[in-house]
């Protein structure tokens, strides 16, 4: 590499105003939205969506532990083609 590929001089001459205004928007171009801090939840907030999590997923692993044994019982039941034992 030549020393070009390093040179920094057109950065120094850059006024340390233009620095700390940040790039000129383009035409046309708007500025990013002004970043928002999130809520944060308290501890029952949080306890309470977990909870209803939870009841959700025991919903869903009761009705895969019925289908199972549902399967175990006839184990080709739902595959065409395929009589059931």
């Amino acid at each position: 590499m030549n020393d070009t590929a390093y040179d920094i001089s057109h950065l120094l001459a850059l006024d340390s105003e233009s620095l700390v205004a940040g790039p000129s928007a383009k035409a046309g171009q708007l500025a990013p939205p002004a970043r928002t801090v999130p809520r944060q939840f308290t501890k029952v907030e949080v306890q309470d969506a977990l909870s209803r999590e939870l009841m959700c997923t025991a919903e869903i692993h009761e009705a895969l532990i019925r289908q199972y044994l549902r399967s175990k019982d006839k184990p080709f039941q739902d595959i065409p083609g395929v009589d059931g034992s």
